[in-house]
């Protein structure tokens, strides 16, 4: 990424082909899964595919795109991610937001009054989001729990948490 350049809004990943006319199992990365209906364009690998066929199944989406027709072309496509441009996010509602918003920003302990690090990247977990915020050579993960963390404020670079003492952070 070059400094003018600004990283794509990663909205799914696709898992594995599905069948052999070229379906896609898509794991959904975005809050907005209409933005997989047919018609609808994503980029994947640079590459503008227009969606043909979606519907959602066990947990993900199966989607198909123009232009892959067949089980080989859609192989290709497997482990890369489907993006949007990032003047293509939508607004989201008050204390939500995406996690290329919290990375870089400093997180502040709220109990020791000290900084933790900065904000490496967002993990996403089925039961929370976790930051991964690093200091040097240490790490520490916080859960992304409201009893945690307390305040995110992009606008003044920080996010406050309350950490438990036993995190040893």
């Amino acid at each position: 990424m070059t400094a003018q350049s600004e990283p794509d809004l990663r909205i799914g990943r696709v898992l594995k082909a599905h069948g052999v006319k070229g379906a896609l199992r898509v794991e959904l990365l975005t809050d907005f899964p209409d933005r997989f209906a047919p018609g609808r364009q994503v980029d994947i690998a640079g590459r503008r595919m227009t969606v043909a066929h979606s519907e959602g199944q066990d947990g993900s989406l199966l989607v198909m795109f123009d232009g892959i027709d067949d089980r080989s072309a859609a192989e290709r496509l497997v482990g890369l991610y489907c993006t949007l441009p990032l003047a293509d996010a939508r607004t989201l509602p008050a204390d939500r937001y995406y996690h290329f918003q919290l990375v870089g920003l400093t997180v502040l302990d709220r109990r020791s009054a000290r900084t933790i690090g900065r904000v490496a990247e967002v993990l996403a977990y089925a039961a929370n989001d976790v930051l991964r915020v690093t200091d040097g050579d240490r790490e520490v993960l916080i859960p992304m729990l409201r009893s945690v963390v307390r305040a995110i404020t992009p606008e003044a670079g920080t996010i406050s948490v309350d950490l438990p003492e036993e995190t040893g952070a």
